[in-house]
């Protein structure tokens, strides 16, 4: 690991953790979008799930108290489904097309709300959170970025507490999840424990000052940062992607 990527991956997951806790969503992809700008597609993609955990349970345990059971319970046999999938997919994939999905995955997810007729139709769809939770997590397990549940929430008639705490807790199952295919498939952590230990420090940090000011910074603000710095970033990948498919 490069002092680099040591110092900066800390930094941004604090960043992450703190916009996560403060707007309800978008540090992961935060986190990811900055990410690749240190490390391959290919690396940054397994490691996001690992990197956000400490974050993640900070806020289930900030936020457990509003927990919606309801959707949580069905995600998460959906999530098995979806990283076993997509981690046997994934690194099948060449990095010019990984690039290119979570390029497109986040642009979308960023900037198309969910429709009337979307949110009807999966009204009409029987148990819609397990189907949810495998369409998201192999979303998530082969370009990084799932969004669809988030874009669901975001829209859901659950307060602002419920929506990160039920956020927080099935992503978190999901990342556990995910990271266990990845090992599976034969991604190598090992080489990452420093940088993932600090980043955790950091997460958890960043998680527990988002808490304290959740209620004094309004998320419209947030909201409209995540969207330009995941629009930076995705056209970033893009011209990653031409790069990779012109060299070859």
């Amino acid at each position: 690991m490069s002092d680099q990527i040591l110092i900066l991956f800390p930094l941004i997951c604090f960043v992450g953790g703190f916009l996560s806790t403060v707007a309800g969503l978008g540090g992961g992809l935060v986190i990811l979008a900055c990410t690749s700008l240190l490390l391959p597609v290919s690396q940054v993609i397994p490691l996001n799930g690992v990197l956000i955990l400490a974050g993640q349970v900070m806020r289930v345990f900030q936020f457990h108290k509003h927990i919606s059971w309801e959707i949580t319970r069905p995600f998460i046999p959906g999530s098995v489904l979806g990283a076993v999938v997509g981690s046997l997919i994934y690194f099948k994939l060449p990095e010019a097309f990984i690039a290119i999905m979570l390029g497109s995955v986040m642009l979308w997810f960023s900037w198309v709300p969910a429709s009337p007729r979307t949110r009807a139709l999966a009204a009409q769809i029987p148990h819609p959170w397990l189907i949810v939770g495998a369409i998201h997590t192999f979303l998530s397990t082969v370009s990084g970025g799932g969004g669809l549940f988030q874009s669901l929430m975001v829209n859901s008639k659950l307060p602002k507490e419920g929506v990160i705490a039920t956020i927080a807790t099935t992503l978190l199952f999901m990342s556990i999840f995910k990271t266990a295919g990845y090992m599976f498939a034969g991604f190598d952590f090992s080489p990452y424990l420093l940088v993932i230990g600090l980043c955790w420090i950091m997460g958890t940090l960043g998680t527990a000052l988002g808490a304290r000011l959740l209620d004094h910074l309004p998320d419209i603000i947030f909201r409209r940062i995540i969207k330009i710095v995941v629009t930076l970033f995705s056209l970033r990948l893009f011209w990653q992607a031409s790069q990779l498919l012109f060299a070859s």
